[in-house]
């Protein structure tokens, strides 16, 4: 077939023939897999969705794509660029086929393409031995994504293609539901800032990295602001130091430790799995703490690995949160953790609460909670931004203590 015909098919513009064609290729049209009935039936249970998705639907679906040649090459190349890494076009630009298949019909469409990964996850899991469990962790995952897409298209189910990228970490092997997080891993991304520890008092000091861009507020940005620095002379090393309670760095500040009382926390080369938070409510700071501490007994029994530090970068990590909902599960989480200012992201968490990161944000709706924060927020700073943290291993048997809040975890 043809890339004009492809695109006939599909019912999209010839406009996008020069969005698809640098990744074109002679795919197959056999009927795939995951978009069949049997597949729905087998694997959408695992998924436990509120509202649950009618058989019929799927019986339409199916039928439509079977005599559609064009979308079942479209599914096949889906395949090929969200979950097995073969080069594509940037995911979040992916038209739906909402020409053949309805608004209804291409969100279906959608999530079942985020299903097909399931399959390939239990052989992972039990080439690794673990039970059901954690595969319906990913299931789980997978349903949170249906709410997101449903707030920006009236509640219709589906998946946003920007999100199934996420789901090869899972066939590879490197991602895990343990309790109320994931777990990705990886060693220690450049995004953390230095860590030292006193050997002797356990108090813990964090540095801004060389070539941090700071604002006046000790938030990182894109450019100018102060430039941060770390510098060793003989045993001491000089740095700007970052504040665990706010978040923030200390831009007018430069604080120096002697390296022959404090080591580092990590190692360059060492697993410090990155914490990553799915939708769905409920983060109790309690579920919170048993999450982690679970992690440790999961890498320490599956991978004969000992985990010194977790760590996190995200918009549920803005430290505008703990003023503008205080007494919120994610406020009483924060307080927990050792924070840190993270890479500037000009949109950072509105795909997440809206459904959608384009457009003018005034017009977004605030109707609930979460919603209002932001639109609070937006008109006292107009700026979203992420946030990072990190939290010793060996600190989650004093969890609840609120331990960085005086003396750094001394």
């Amino acid at each position: 077939m043809i890339l004009a015909d492809f695109l006939h098919g599909c019912g999209f513009s010839a406009e996008f023939e020069e969005f698809f064609a640098p990744f074109w290729l002679e795919t197959s049209d056999e009927m795939p897999q995951h978009l069949t009935v049997e597949f729905f039936r087998r694997w959408m249970p695992l998924l436990e969705l509120k509202r649950e998705i009618p058989e019929v639907r799927m019986e339409a679906l199916s039928a439509a794509v079977r005599s559609n040649a064009a979308l079942r090459i479209y599914a096949n190349l889906l395949d090929g660029w969200l979950l097995r890494a073969v080069p594509g076009p940037d995911h979040g630009k992916l038209p739906y086929p909402v020409g053949p298949l309805g608004e209804e019909g291409a969100g279906l469409f959608s999530l079942m393409a985020a299903m097909a990964a399931l399959p390939r996850i239990a052989e992972t899991h039990a080439g690794l031995g673990l039970d059901e469990s954690y595969l319906r962790g990913i299931a789980k995952w997978i349903a949170g994504t249906t709410s997101i897409y449903g707030s920006a298209h009236n509640g219709l189910p589906g998946t946003d293609f920007r999100q199934h990228h996420w789901l090869k970490h899972s066939i590879d092997g490197r991602l895990f539901r343990i309790g109320r997080f994931e777990f990705l891993i990886h060693s220690a991304p450049d995004w953390v800032p230095a860590i030292y520890r006193n050997r002797v008092s356990g108090r813990i000091e964090a540095f801004c990295r060389d070539g941090w861009n700071l604002d006046d507020r000790g938030f990182r940005c894109g450019g100018g602001g102060t430039v941060a620095t770390l510098d060793r002379t003989g045993s001491m090393l000089t740095g700007i130091p970052v504040d665990p309670a706010t978040g923030r760095a200390v831009p007018g500040v430069r604080r120096m430790i002697d390296l022959a009382i404090f080591e580092p926390l990590l190692t360059p080369h060492e697993w410090v799995p990155s914490v990553h938070i799915p939708g769905g409510g409920g983060m109790t700071p309690e579920l919170a703490g048993e999450s982690l501490r679970a992690a440790v007994r999961f890498f320490r029994k599956q991978f004969r690995k000992e985990i010194r530090l977790f760590v996190c970068e995200s918009w549920i990590l803005n430290p505008a949160w703990m003023e503008l909902l205080p007494e919120s599960n994610l406020a009483k989480f924060m307080r927990e953790l050792f924070l840190f200012p993270a890479p500037p992201e000009e949109r950072s968490g509105l795909f997440f609460v809206f459904g959608r990161d384009d457009g003018d944000f005034a017009a977004y709706p605030a109707d609930n909670s979460l919603r209002r924060a932001f639109h609070r927020l937006y008109e006292s700073e107009g700026v979203f931004r992420a946030g990072g943290m990190f939290i010793p291993a060996d600190g989650l048997d004093r969890w609840g203590k609120q331990i960085y809040r005086s003396g750094h975890g001394e």
